[in-house]
């Protein structure tokens, strides 16, 4: 068994002889040095000389509690005992608040007494070492982390959270610090689901939800978490990590939208031979009906077959359209100034908007890099959305948004509008072939933009606004050209 090294300091050698005799009497285990001055004690703590401490509470120039402060504020990991000549509560509360290892009244020690004490406060002291080391290498793991790491409590106070979630979620750490935890769920619905299982299992994996950060950014997220009890503030806290899943998800949707692509262009294409058949037929006849000399000269009936007439050129064009926005088509792609697309699509559309007072709020994001798109394609795709939302607005003020960011390989440009909105049970099937809420209109110019987006490898998103809609629209930036076409 390795020999402890013990040192007492204390100014009074009568103490000494007496501390020594004691030791005399506890097991050989332990080697017994003495000092007798606060300065000569100090140097021995921060050179580390001894395994403990013992410390008388009077020491001439200072106190035994002035050297447990110095000793700990240096980072003393060894044990310190505080001795005094007679008993002070004040005292004890005192020495055991700053960090000494166990408080002995001098006439009260024995052998016994002394020995158990020092060798509880060696074991404490271990213990201590090792949870510093575990909090140290937790707080390293904690910090340098990618992925956010957040830790609450049920009542939704947050304790803390390391870098990378103050960079997922765009505050500052005062900023954060001062929210409740639900500010970053999209869905209250979500946190109260997720404190609930979290409460009721005492660990949750992998629970999906949706995620928002200051600046408004939606993130599909995967949360891990598991509850530990705080032991400083006896209280239980959460420690959550959050996984950004909107990559695979994005790619998930994607793999929906082509898939739905491919089902639409061979129904479309089907459907297109039906419809053209009959409609070829029904012409054929009207052609003849109208050159029959008993009714050439009736023009009440000649108006009729006019009407006809214009209303299956109607449907062979529905038909040609519908097949047109379903199908795939090899993307022209060359390199261009996506700010110049943009700003060409709203001057095609700017006497429009100027002829319905609508007010435009342009603010976009120069970017000089060409980015690879088919240019003519994703004009008509600004074109449909500026065009979606002019006819959206019924009602003054009438203002429409346009504006981009860049984040990370992606142009995002945003079209928002102050008019109607979509309904939430609409959001969903607004990109379908033939759906429209609008008189007259074909209800093909959003599934023709998404099929054109998803082509570029990019994306159109809808949200919805207190007071309008507001359109995403996002448009890969490639430094090779790898395309899906």
């Amino acid at each position: 068994m390795r020999e402890v090294r013990v040192l007492l300091i204390d100014d009074d050698e009568d103490d000494y002889v007496l501390t020594k005799g004691i030791f005399d009497e506890v097991s050989n285990r332990y080697a017994f040095y003495w000092v007798n001055s606060y300065e000569k004690g100090i140097s021995a703590i921060l050179k580390k000389q001894y395994d403990v401490y013992l410390v008388d509470y009077r020491l001439g120039k200072g106190t035994g509690i002035d050297l447990l402060t110095e000793a700990v504020n240096s980072g003393c990991e060894q044990p310190i005992i505080i001795l005094t000549g007679k008993g002070d509560t004040t005292i004890d509360v005192q020495a055991m608040n700053i960090g000494a290892a166990d408080y002995l009244i001098k006439d009260e020690i024995d052998s016994s007494t002394l020995d158990r004490s020092i060798r509880y406060a060696i074991k404490q002291a271990e213990t201590l070492k090792a949870l510093k080391s575990s909090e140290s290498k937790y707080k390293a793991v904690f910090e340098q982390a990618n992925d956010p790491i957040l830790i609450s409590d049920q009542s939704g106070k947050i304790h803390d959270i390391n870098n990378g979630g103050l960079k997922f979620f765009g505050y500052s750490r005062s900023a954060i610090m001062k929210l409740q935890d639900a500010a970053i769920f999209k869905n209250l619905n979500d946190r109260e689901q997720f404190g609930t299982l979290l409460e009721k299992n005492g660990s949750l994996v992998n629970f999906e939800c949706e995620l928002i950060s200051g600046q408004g950014i939606v993130s599909y997220c995967s949360l891990s978490s598991f509850i530990q009890t705080d032991m400083v503030n006896l209280s239980e806290v959460y420690h959550t990590i959050i996984r950004d899943l909107s990559y695979r998800r994005n790619k998930e949707e994607r793999s929906v939208n082509l898939g739905k692509m491919s089902i639409s262009e061979h129904i479309a294409k089907g459907l297109g031979e039906e419809i053209r058949d009959p409609l070829s037929t029904i012409n054929l006849a009207i052609d003849e009906l109208a050159s029959d000399n008993d009714i050439t000269g009736n023009e009440t009936v000649q108006s009729y077959i006019e009407i006809i007439k214009n209303n299956c050129n109607k449907v062979n064009r529905l038909v040609q359209n519908f097949i047109s926005s379903t199908e795939t088509k090899t993307l022209n792609l060359q390199r261009h100034n996506i700010v110049e697309v943009i700003e060409a699509a709203i001057s095609d559309t700017e006497d429009l908007m100027t002829g319905h007072n609508i007010k435009l709020i342009k603010e976009l994001v120069p970017y000089e890099q060409m980015i690879l798109i088919d240019k003519p394609k994703i004009k008509n795709v600004l074109i449909s959305v500026i065009m979606n939302a002019i006819e959206a607005m019924h009602s003054y003020p009438k203002t429409i948004s346009i504006t981009s960011t860049i984040d990370k390989d992606v142009y995002e440009i945003a079209v928002a509008d102050t008019g109607t909105g979509i309904e939430s049970q609409n959001s969903e099937i607004i990109y379908e072939p033939f759906f429209t809420t609008k008189k007259r209109a074909g209800g093909l110019g959003l599934t023709h933009a998404q099929r054109v987006l998803t082509t570029h490898n990019g994306s159109i998103k809808f949200k919805p606004l207190a007071n309008g809609s507001l359109f995403l629209i996002q448009i890969p930036i490639y430094h090779e050209s790898k395309l899906w076409i």
